[in-house]
């Protein structure tokens, strides 16, 4: 399996019901065949440029790890749905992965630097 992300951008006008059941649409195609790893709904967000006579669009960030033909159903139906305005899909790179694991690593081990230093009894001044 790949890991992926797909931004899409749906129309703003519609209900907050409507928005999530694009949102779960979705989810469940990717489910069919891979594994969600995140959702991350950004919310309304001010577009660069009007898209569809519209300056705002609600923005939802999918990660997940599927096989190749899980991308290419989403992109199909995508330019079926009308309440999508815009979407992107990317392949994540293995050297972006490992930067991620070692940026976690890292922070981790960072915050219990800072944990030990704060729990450590202060110097005393002579």
């Amino acid at each position: 399996m790949k890991r992926y992300e797909t931004v899409l951008i749906i129309d703003p006008t519609l209900d907050q019901e409507k928005i999530d059941t694009v949102i779960s649409r979705y989810e469940e195609m990717i489910k069919t065949d891979g594994e969600i790893t995140e959702i991350d709904q950004w919310g309304k967000k001010r577009l660069a440029y009007p898209i569809n006579k519209k300056p705002t669009g609600y923005y939802v960030l999918y990660k997940y790890n599927a096989g190749n033909k899980i991308p290419q159903k989403l992109v199909d139906d995508m330019n079926l749905n009308s309440s999508v305005i815009r979407y992107m899909t990317t392949l994540i790179d293995k050297k972006v992965m490992k930067q991620e694991e070692l940026d976690r690593t890292g922070a981790a081990k960072a915050a219990a630097k800072e944990e030990a230093a704060a729990a450590a009894p202060a110097g005393e001044d002579n």
